[in-house]
């Protein structure tokens, strides 16, 4: 049968994500070969030809993926290590940091016909992704500023000096488990051996010391030769305060050394000169850089001579230094250390930022979280510094946690890896508290409900941010108190998603979940049954399946009764049912659970086709618009798995729902889908 657009839109999403799985992991071609005559018109073969080797290695433990220099593997890599909701920094694999995206300016998603790889972006140049180039040629080398490490190694009356690159070392290992990285650093010459971890704290159900506008260098460094080793660590940041709005003839930019007990370090801000009367300070690119060393004292300079000299390490003065906006201003922090034989040593470092001007045009509120803790970078810093043995503990805790799992590693890496997304622009965290969420970077305002309802971690991880987004968005600024309709994008699209408002009930329960009390529940629930109301009025012929036409996920309106949304509805009328229990509201319990019990029975009888459950039209209207109908849909079963989340059981019968998933693989499986495209499409 043939597969809808809708259907094969979902198929291409999916296939694109296992493309780029399988590629992470170096796995091999895991199905066929197929010859010609063995696939139908629709190139989807019954027998797949998987590799048995393949499918016994997926339940195996295995061990932590690590990318590797020698093979070619760490151009790509793009791990973000800042905080959660302070912008975007990412680490590449030979461990510098790329694509600063913290001036409250996107620079992300950025199109390989208009930058080349590898410079610099030009200043405010308008880019975008939404051709798809980010996945044919991904972003890599994006350095809009100098930052990065080097080391000196004295013994036995040599000296060597390797910058932290991927061409001064023989070999890097980079081990990608999110939140963080682990790095080693291997050259036969050199007499130690030294691995670095890359993170911002990371502290499960604490949202505020994991939203620290910060990146902490850890190394750890093994003096495995005979002799006594002098280290030399140090670290650069170039000064960008006004990256964008600073003009040569009105500003300059300054570094202040930080000198004492509580931090060692230098700071960079941006002021205007004598005489000059400018707004800089309301700009989105004002605010302040600091590199600092977390140790108990450090060598440190204010103007690093660059280009780096042969030995850098022996040229560090200067407790300020002032330079014109078109000049490289760069601070620099040196750690040093004495290494007997057989012995290691910890070195750490932190970089910070502080630009707290986010203004989102059309959104209400503003200003970055994090200035309601800090007044500047350095502050940032000094309360790492002093909080250093808590917040890095807390970290390592829940990485080890996470990856001691008896779960293979391929698959703790994938599923943990997408709440990174928090650490990037795609997600900011107002002054006032609210979370905001993109669905893509810079792309569709609102945190769209139709869109971030699919999300899990973040209700798990940080459940504060999710019962406040419940609260203060969908049933706050974006709820409509006559209905109970929650606005799909807030105040950016003032109308209902069939689907988003589906999820959010369930979200909403989630929350209460989540909640060491019933507090959350007690005090929302008036306008959560209004939810709850809206939602099965938008059954009209009142036979437990939704059939009203509304925007969705799809992004098309479609009529009749589909599967994927009616099952969706039962699972949030379900929790609804949960939830009225709760609250003792008995008369509203029984007509949620006379829904789920007629949606259910309906859905299993009308929409279940013997193999898999369709999208039955609309009487009256019939095929005239876009659906998927008689086609095996990849969301079809959707609402079951969302019950499974809140653990509200089973909502539809067990082995409909285990024929239905066989028959996704049956029908929606191809190991080629190019040959569909040209014969569906011309394309």
């Amino acid at each position: 049968m043939p597969l809808s657009n809708i259907k094969r839109r979902s198929f291409l999403k999916q296939t694109t994500i296992l493309s780029a799985g399988f590629l992470a992991s170096r796995m091999p071609v895991i199905a066929g070969p197929f010859a010609a005559g063995e696939l139908n018109g629709l190139q989807i073969p019954l027998d797949k030809k998987l590799d048995p080797d393949w499918i016994k290695s997926l339940y195996e433990r295995g061990t932590v993926t690590t990318y590797f220099k020698s093979k070619n593997e760490l151009q790509y890599i793009g791990m973000p290590v800042g905080g959660i909701n302070c912008g975007t920094v990412y680490l590449r694999g030979d461990g510098r940091l790329w694509l600063w995206d913290i001036f409250n300016k996107n620079q992300e998603g950025i199109e390989p016909k208009q930058v080349p790889w590898g410079s610099e972006v030009e200043a405010g140049k308008k880019i975008s992704s939404r051709d798809g180039a980010a996945y044919v040629a991904p972003a890599k080398d994006i350095y809009l500023l100098e930052q990065g490490f080097a080391v000196k190694i004295d013994y036995n009356g040599k000296s060597i000096i390797k910058k932290f690159e991927a061409d001064d070392w023989d070999e890097i290992a980079f081990e990608a488990t999110y939140p963080l990285a682990t790095i080693r650093y291997i050259d036969k010459d050199v007499p130690v051996e030294i691995s670095l971890q890359v993170y911002s704290p990371f502290i499960a159900l604490d949202e505020e010391d994991s939203g620290l506008p910060a990146t902490i260098f850890s190394f750890q460094i093994n003096n495995k030769s005979t002799d006594t080793v002098k280290i030399s660590l140090m670290g650069w940041l170039e000064n960008k305060a006004g990256i964008y709005s600073a003009k040569k003839e009105a500003q300059e930019r300054f570094n202040t050394v930080l000198s004492g007990k509580e931090l060692y370090g230098v700071e960079g801000s941006i002021r205007n000169k004598n005489g000059s009367v400018t707004d800089i300070q309301q700009q989105a690119d004002h605010g302040t850089m600091c590199i600092a060393s977390l140790n108990d004292v450090a060598k440190l300079t204010a103007n690093l001579s660059w280009p780096l000299s042969e030995n850098p390490f022996d040229h560090f003065a200067n407790n300020v230094a002032v330079k014109a906006i078109d000049e490289k201003l760069i601070g620099a922090v040196i750690n040093q250390h004495q290494l007997l034989p057989g012995k290691n040593i910890s070195s750490h470092f932190v970089i910070s930022w502080f630009f707290p001007n986010l203004k989102l045009e059309g959104i209400e509120g503003g200003g970055r979280y994090y200035q309601n803790k800090f007044k500047s970078a350095a502050e940032v810093s000094r309360y790492i510094r002093q909080n250093y043995k808590k917040l890095s503990s807390q970290s390592k805790l829940w990485k080890d946690t996470w990856y001691s799992s008896t779960l293979p590693w391929w698959f703790l890496e994938r599923t943990f890896m997408n709440i990174s997304t928090l650490a990037t622009t795609t997600s900011h965290r107002f002054n006032s508290g609210r979370f905001y969420g993109w669905e893509g970077v810079g792309c569709c305002p609102g945190t769209c409900t139709h869109v971030w309802q699919y999300a899990q971690a973040v209700g798990r991880i940080f459940p504060a941010l999710e019962r406040d987004t419940r609260e203060k968005i969908d049933l706050g600024l974006g709820f409509v108190k006559e209905n109970g309709m929650i606005w799909f994008r807030a105040e950016a699209d003032k109308r209902p998603a069939i689907d988003g408002q589906a999820g959010t009930i369930l979200r909403i329960y989630r929350e209460h979940q989540m909640s060491a009390d019933d507090v959350f529940l007690k005090n929302n629930w008036t306008k959560i049954k209004k939810a709850i109301q809206f939602l099965i009025a938008q059954d009209k012929n009142k036979d437990g399946l939704e059939d009203t036409p509304m925007e969705n996920t799809l992004d098309a309106v479609w009529d009749g009764e589909i599967a994927w949304i009616a099952g969706l509805c039962i699972a949030a009328v379900k929790a609804g049912e949960m939830m009225a229990d709760e609250m003792n509201d008995i008369a509203f319990a029984a007509v949620c659970k006379e829904y789920v019990e007629k949606g259910r029975k309906n859905m299993e009888e009308k929409l279940f086709n013997g193999e898999y459950f369709i999208h039955r039209p609309d009487a009256e209207k019939g095929r005239k618009k876009l659906g998927s109908y008689n086609t095996c849909h990849i969301d079809q079963v959707y609402g079951q798995s969302w019950a499974f989340q809140a653990g509200l059981g089973r909502i539809l019968n067990e082995e409909k729902t285990k024929t239905a998933l066989r028959s996704l693989w049956k029908y929606n499986f191809t190991p080629d889908v190019g040959p569909y495209i040209k014969e569906h499409t011309g394309g």
